[in-house]
Parts: structure tokens; C-alpha cells; sequence
């Protein structure tokens, strides 16, 4: 259906015109006409084109709808939100994992004494083993660094021996 007064296109139902506002005119309201079955489908009538006068159109005016504003809800900052101070707990200390890394870097730093060397080693790896035991502490780390350096250590102090005792020969 199209207004009679701007010619815009007017849904089915619709009371007013979308684009101008005027009142749409209701068709007659009858029964529906049955569908045409293939027998009662006549050709329709031929109807001569008439020219009608030209008439310039009004140019269609768009409807735009105002934004809706809607005011944000306002947040406390963080600086004021209170804060809970908990009493500070001091991390549970793995004192085998420290000595586990101190004596792995004895033992990497006195390779060239070769036998003296594996006392310390052979130390570091016993106490990073008992450091990487230990549930609920922290120091894992300073475990695996016993550990590579232990091991460092002892390759070197291992190799400096057979180089001494093959120069000897």
C-alpha cells in the first residue's frame, strides 16, 4: 500500500504514514477473492497507455529517530573502594635448596682440585633432592641450579684428572 498524499510505501496495518504522518485510509474490508484455478484464468484486458501531464515530485523528507542518552552508571573509584590488609606471611624457607645451590657452586668452582671437588658435589646433589621433596616450599629453582651446577662441577674436576693422569704418562 502506498500514501495517497506522499506516494511512500505503508506497511499492511499501519494507521499513519511513516514518512508524513498522514492517516492512511482503510481498503474495504470483504471476503477475499478465491484463488484462480487454471480454468477461470482469463487474459486481462489490454488497456491504452494515456499521457498524463508531467508533474515533478516532492522530494521524500528521511524520518530520523533522536539517539536515546542514557546516563552511565557511576563506579566508586579504586582508590576509594576499601581495601582489606591482610598480616603479611613470610614464604616457608627450603634451607636444602639453598645449601643444594651454594655447595653446586663450590663444586663448579673447584673443578681443577678434581678429588676435592666431589665432597661438595656429591653434597649439592643430596641436598637438592631433599629440597625438591619438600612440599609448600619454594626454592625448586635453586634445586635445579645445584643440581647443573653440581654436575658442571664434577665433569670438569673429572676431566681435569684424566688430563693429569694422561700428561703423566
Amino acid at each position: 500500500m502506498y500514501c495517497e498524499n506522499c506516494g511512500s510505501f505503508i506497511q499492511d496495518g499501519e494507521a499513519f504514514c511513516s514518512n508524513c504522518g498522514s492517516a492512511v485510509k482503510a481498503a474495504p474490508v470483504g471476503e477475499p477473492a478465491p484463488a484462480p484455478g487454471p480454468e477461470s484464468v482469463q487474459p486481462a484486458p489490454i488497456e491504452p497507455i494515456v499521457a498524463q501531464p508531467y508533474t515533478q515530485a516532492q522530494p521524500v523528507q528521511p524520518v530520523y529517530q533522536q539517539p536515546v542518552y542514557q546516563q552511565p552508571a557511576y563506579q566508586q573509584p579504586a582508590y576509594q573502594q576499601p581495601v582489606m590488609i591482610t598480616p603479611f606471611e613470610q614464604p616457608k624457607r627450603n634451607t636444602f635448596a639453598t645449601l643444594g645451590m651454594i655447595f653446586g657452586i663450590v663444586t663448579a668452582a673447584t673443578y681443577w682440585t678434581s678429588i676435592f671437588n666431589m665432597i661438595p658435589g656429591i653434597c649439592a646433589i643430596i641436598f637438592s633432592i631433599i629440597g625438591l621433596t619438600k612440599k609448600d616450599c619454594g626454592g625448586k629453582g635453586k634445586c635445579v641450579a645445584g643440581f647443573i651446577t653440581a654436575g658442571v662441577g664434577i665433569v670438569l674436576g673429572i676431566l681435569v684428572l684424566v688430563a693429569a693422569i694422561y700428561n703423566d704418562n
